[in-house]
């Protein structure tokens, strides 16, 4: 078996494989290996089998282009923290006095592809293009259409079609710059690691639910039984996020597309699990409504009808009543049924509807668990810790280069001037690392 990892052409790190559980190990006479973004396996597999891929990518350049952009963030953007830096300059520019005019970056000429822009270090996310006869008639190029830009260089490269487009017309820019001359990659690469400092120091992330099919991160967690006393399960990972509808019309047990409640497709990550009784069902895309290219019966559950208005859930329970020593056969627990699962990341088992409850504690790979995960929302608070840890780190560097350099203005007390509120803001939201007990 062999399995293309999503990012290509890349440098990994810390690649780390786990199947329903157990950790697997690199190498032709181990168990895996890998050749750019293509895993080979090199022992069999069951087709049911719940296999986690974790590894870290070494960002950098390929031919040229960035691969961290400023659509990878969360949080923040390099516009906010170069505001808050106060190095954040506009063309057109109102400090010359006058009426402000768009900046003219040249004619063309039916040929000719690259300009430059006057200004380099041009912030992600802040510029508009356009083309016309002056600067008072302009129609908007589109990106990728009809150009590209490096925002570091402020070189603009024109495509085929835009050079066909904008003929023997001038060509006009609005943007903002780091008047400083810092480059937009290291503003991006600097909230980057700020982002993933807000994650471990609240033991959690946060993804904008309101986006259409919001990028939920999922998790499958295995764990031992806790006895026959015991009805609790805790998820390591919280807030534990459930998208929840119902069937708009009754399906069979064939059916590959599956209709949702009015307007309630967009709450759906784009890819994942559903659960409707006691079918679990995977698809790989949303069109509106509906959950579309899906896999009837999957992890070793049965396809069956569902009736209209059938609840349906994005998170998945699974409990292995057999012996130890014995190979684990799972069976999924129906919400409302055998389960109920909130926010906390508590899960109950209903044991009263089990007529084989898990009897012996601490029994391994015996709990199984697929669940969405995080904050569904990213508060203010969140946005404002970032851009705090991003300006600490830009401090840090400078700091590092004043050293070198000789000199000592440094001022300990304006580096933690933000510990008060870095520290506020973490507690209001950090998840405490609670396990079954």
């Amino acid at each position: 078996r062999t399995y293309t990892l999503s990012d290509s052409g890349i440098t990994l790190s810390g690649m780390d494989i786990a199947i329903n559980g157990t950790s697997l190990h690199e190498g032709a006479s181990n168990d895996f290996t890998i050749s750019d973004n293509i895993i080979t396996f090199i022992n069999s597999m069951w087709d049911d089998s719940i296999i986690r891929i974790n590894y870290f990518v070494v960002f950098g350049t390929t031919a040229g282009v960035s691969l961290l952009t400023s659509s990878s963030l969360k949080y923040a953007t390099p516009l906010m923290l170069g505001e808050i830096l106060g190095i954040v300059e506009d063309i057109p520019s109102w400090d010359d006095g006058g009426e402000p005019t768009n900046e003219l970056v040249g004619t063309g000429d039916d040929s000719t592809t690259t300009f430059y822009l006057d200004k380099k270090s041009v912030v992600s996310d802040t510029y508009s293009i356009y083309y016309g006869p002056d600067a008072n008639t302009l129609t908007a190029l589109t990106e990728v259409t009809h150009y590209d830009l490096d925002n570091d260089t402020g070189k603009l490269i024109l495509t085929p079609a835009g050079v066909t487009l904008i003929s023997t017309n001038k060509i006009y820019a609005e943007y903002k710059y780091y008047s400083n001359g810092m480059k937009d990659s290291f503003i991006i690469s600097v909230l980057a690691r700020a982002e993933k400092e807000v994650d471990n120091s609240v033991n959690s992330t946060f993804t904008d639910g309101t986006q259409t099919n919001p990028d939920y991160p999922i998790s499958t967690e295995i764990q031992p039984t806790e006895g026959i006393f015991e009805d609790r399960i805790i998820s390591k990972l919280k807030p534990f996020l459930d998208i929840e509808s119902t069937l708009d019309g009754a399906i069979t047990d064939s059916d590959a597309t599956i209709s949702l409640a009015s307007s309630q497709g967009d709450d759906f990550p784009s890819t994942g699990y559903i659960i409707i009784g006691s079918e679990v069902i995977t698809y790989t895309g949303v069109d509106g409504d509906d959950l579309t290219g899906c896999s009837r019966g999957a992890l070793g559950t049965t396809a069956a009808a569902h009736d209209n208005l059938a609840v349906i859930h994005s998170n998945i329970l699974f409990i292995s009543n057999t012996m130890e020593g014995s190979e684990v056969a799972w069976t999924v627990q129906p919400w409302d049924t055998s389960m109920y699962a909130s926010d906390t990341g508590l899960i109950y088992s209903y044991k009263d509807s089990d007529p084989t409850p898990l009897s012996r504690i601490d029994v391994a790979n015996r709990i199984k668990i697929i669940y969405l995960y995080g904050y569904n929302t990213v508060p203010e608070d969140i946005t404002r810790l970032t851009l705090m840890f991003a300006k600490r780190s830009l401090i840090q560097d400078n700091i590092g280069k004043a050293m070198l350099a000789g000199r000592n203005e440094f001022r300990p007390e304006m580096f933690n001037a933000d510990l008060d509120e870095i520290g506020r803001v973490i507690n209001a939201y950090i998840v405490l690392p609670m396990g079954n007990t």
